[in-house]
């Protein structure tokens, strides 16, 4: 019979988080995701930056995909592969992201004009991965794929 090591890491590794709609739990997939990048050997500031993305991506998922059905679930899945960590965000909502939405940036005179100072999260998402993705989701909603590459320390 062959002999079978546990102790070498698989190419990947999946974690998955099914969240309630309700505001709060952002912190969750937060905190999972930064002690998976933590491990991975990611720095300070890129943990930083992975936590803020996740926290826009889950909230926008929570507010505007589910509507804060109580009823309703955020999928995150976490992927860890040699170079990256891929953190998959998927709402069950029925409701299209507004494709004006996914423009490059908002303009600051826009938001001075509007009630609602949102819109600004898709952006920031933007700025602080390194690819980022909006689909529709597998199971109808909406999906946000972001990639954060682990850069080698010289």
């Amino acid at each position: 019979m062959a002999h079978v090591s546990h102790d070498a890491d698989p190419v990947e590794r999946v974690v998955e988080l099914h969240l309630p709609s309700r505001l709060g739990y952002e912190k969750v997939a937060m905190d999972a995701a930064a002690s998976i990048a933590r491990r991975m050997g990611f720095s300070a500031d890129r943990i930083d930056a992975l936590r803020t993305a996740l926290a826009e991506a889950v909230t926008n998922a929570i507010e505007h995909g589910n509507a804060h059905d109580d009823g309703m679930r955020v999928l995150v899945i976490l992927t860890v592969r040699p170079s990256e960590l891929v953190v998959s965000v998927a709402d069950q909502g029925m409701k299209s992201i507004d494709q004006s939405h996914l423009a490059p940036a908002p303009r600051i005179e826009d938001s001075f004009a509007r009630a609602d100072k949102g819109g600004w999260g898709i952006w920031l998402i933007r700025e602080l991965m390194d690819e980022v993705e909006f689909t529709t989701a597998p199971t109808g909603g909406n999906q946000v794929r972001m990639v954060i590459h682990l850069e080698k320390q010289p």
